[in-house]
């Protein structure tokens, strides 16, 4: 590992501009709907030629958490990549251009080589590195790594690469081109003086990288599809525009697939003398009134050549030559390709596409709040619960165990029944009327249409419609254990109460042991861990969290350095043994 002495960049602020974008990728990711604790950023200086500082490679931060033997051989796999670059073979008519062909290559070779390095480790640490484009500082080209938990990409399945189209590449995924735009902000906050000092007004905001990124993903199908177009104006604004527009008061639904139309892979059932362009929104919103569940739209990255159909017998996960835009509702729509849904776009905002809930935390709940209810009940409850968020009107379940005693005392706010175990088609049928449909943990009806009551909560909202508040101010207002499920007309799913998850103790005893052993440069991410799991902690484990604190806080400060003071860890009143997992839970106290 190289000295600590050298100042790897000879600037002072490396930590704080690690611990910004870090930040600013966690963000991002939230904002996207894809929220990965666990994000990190590193920067990895590679000699320039021609400098004579005694090291080949230096990295930061110096904890050793990334060993500098990771990058052994650097230098000659920069040359190796040089000499192999694609843009080697590409001759510029300016004389700029070629000026600065040289220098490119090299940067982005530095960048490759340093990727490829980080291979093995992302495989034996569960991650995935990005490295992004490097700036020159001191001795060094420096190059920003951010790594992402793999879990991220099982989650949401990029598509499988490479995406090339002569030397065009596309991103695999929305994901991918987020961390692109962020990696281009680190790279040039890393160009400004004292980079690092202060980002505050620097950097772009994580809705504007965002927003950004999905510009650049969608680029990717028309490189997918090889369509010489793809190069043409932001077809994400575009599709945002035509998803704005109505049609004689009608908002527009229905498919287009992108293709190219000489493929094979799409027929063409009705084919217009004149393609419409996509810059024609109005002209493209009309189009689409004609589409209908079994006939799509048929266009390139360009254009829209007719209605037609894909071809059968494609698997077009693997082939990446089609894709489908779903107008879904007014101002929404999506991208998905062979069935996995990759950008969507609501009223000009993307994201990722949502579970309806996180089903792992929705059974949680569920048993815990009704241990009484054994299998069959839990499986009808996940059948209901999914009756319920795929309708397209909304609806307001309550699972009570005082169900029956509920029906009677609401008889007058709605339709009591005979207990009946209720299925979906059933659950579709009474739910379209107004009001509540009242069940008990065992899933029988009791009730259906009913006007719920309650006393106002602090979790009430103006924000949303009285179907959730009316469910906020029901369960809140008794002790007996309920549970409702609100799906707004939006199509938003709500589930109160969703308990905290259950947390094993060895897990909260690896930090606070980690943050114990901890210095000033390598205490954030555990500090930041436990910060976010506050709840859990008793007495004894916050003081041993605020003695390590006090400690890191009062350690010699380097110029430049700022550190986090965390407010004082106490414990929560709330947290009980059913926060923890059962056998978790017997082995703290058999200790």
């Amino acid at each position: 590992m190289a000295p600590k002495s050298i100042n790897l960049f000879m600037w002072g602020y490396q930590p704080h501009f690690r611990i910004r974008f870090e930040s600013l990728v966690n963000n991002v990711l939230d904002t996207l709907g894809a929220s990965a604790p666990g994000a990190e950023c590193l920067l990895v200086g590679a000699r320039i030629p021609g400098h004579q500082n005694q090291n080949d490679v230096c990295v930061e931060p110096e904890d050793g958490k990334w060993r500098i033997d990771l990058f052994t051989g650097l230098l000659d796999l920069i040359e190796e990549e040089i000499d192999g670059h694609p843009s080697q073979n590409i001759f510029y008519s300016d004389a700029a251009s070629t000026k600065d062909k040289p220098e490119n290559i090299r940067r982005d070779s530095v960048r490759l080589a340093v990727q490829k390095m980080l291979n093995r480790y992302d495989t034996d640490n569960n991650v995935c590195s990005f490295a992004g484009p490097p700036a020159p500082i001191g001795d060094y080209y420096v190059v920003p790594v951010l790594q992402l938990p793999a879990l991220l990409f099982r989650r949401f399945p990029p598509l499988q690469e490479p995406i090339t189209f002569n030397i065009f590449t596309g991103q695999p995924s929305l994901i991918h081109a987020a961390t692109s735009e962020v990696l281009a902000e680190a790279h040039d906050e890393l160009l400004r003086p004292d980079p690092g000092r202060s980002l505050a007004g620097r950097t772009k905001s994580s809705d504007e990288i965002v927003r950004r990124a999905a510009a650049s993903f969608m680029r990717t199908p028309g490189i997918a599809i090889q369509d010489r177009n793809f190069g043409s104006p932001d077809l994400f604004e575009r599709m945002n525009l035509i998803s704005s527009l109505m049609y004689e008061g009608a908002k527009g639904i229905g498919t287009l697939i992108l293709a190219n139309p000489d493929s094979g892979a799409v027929s063409l059932h009705i084919e217009f003398s004149e393609p419409i362009p996509f810059r024609e929104p109005r002209w493209c919103r009309k189009a689409l009134q004609m589409a209908s569940p079994k006939t799509s739209l048929i266009a390139d990255y360009g254009n829209i050549y007719g209605l037609g159909a894909m071809a059968a017998g494609i698997d077009l996960w693997t082939s990446r030559n089609v894709f489908e835009i779903e107008f879904l509702d007014h101002y929404s729509w999506r991208l998905s390709c062979g069935g996995q849904v990759l950008l969507i776009s609501n009223y000009g905002a993307p994201s990722l596409p949502q579970e309806t809930f996180p089903k792992n935390r929705l059974l949680d709940t569920y048993q815990r709040l009704f241990p009484e209810s054994e299998q069959q009940d839990v499986d009808r409850f996940v059948s209901l619960f999914d009756a319920a968020a795929t309708q397209r009107h909304g609806s307001l379940l309550i699972v009570a165990r005082d169900a029956e005693f509920e029906a009677e005392r609401l008889r007058e706010q709605g339709t009591k029944i005979e207990p009946i175990k209720l299925t979906p088609d059933l659950f579709q049928q009474v739910s379209a009327v107004d009001g509540a449909v009242i069940v008990d943990a065992h899933g029988a009806c009791h009730a259906i249409g009913v006007i719920l009551d309650g006393v106002a909560s602090s979790e009430c909202t103006p924000s949303r419609g009285a179907r959730y508040n009316s469910g906020i101010r029901y369960i809140d207002s008794s002790d007996n254990p309920r549970l409702a499920v609100i799906v707004s007309d939006d199509r938003t799913v709500d589930v109160i109460p969703i308990l905290r998850p259950r947390m094993k103790q060895s897990e909260l005893e690896s930090y606070i042991l980690q943050l114990e052993a901890a210095t000033s440069d390598n205490y954030h991410s555990d500090a930041n861990w436990l910060n976010d799991h506050r709840f859990y902690l008793d007495q004894q484990q916050c003081n041993r969290i605020n003695a390590s604190l006090k400690r890191i806080c009062n350690e010699p400060m380097e110029v430049g350095e700022i550190r986090m003071r965390w407010p004082e860890f106490t414990p929560d009143p709330r947290l009980d043994d059913s926060y923890f997992e059962g056998e978790d839970a017997q082995q703290e106290s058999s200790s």
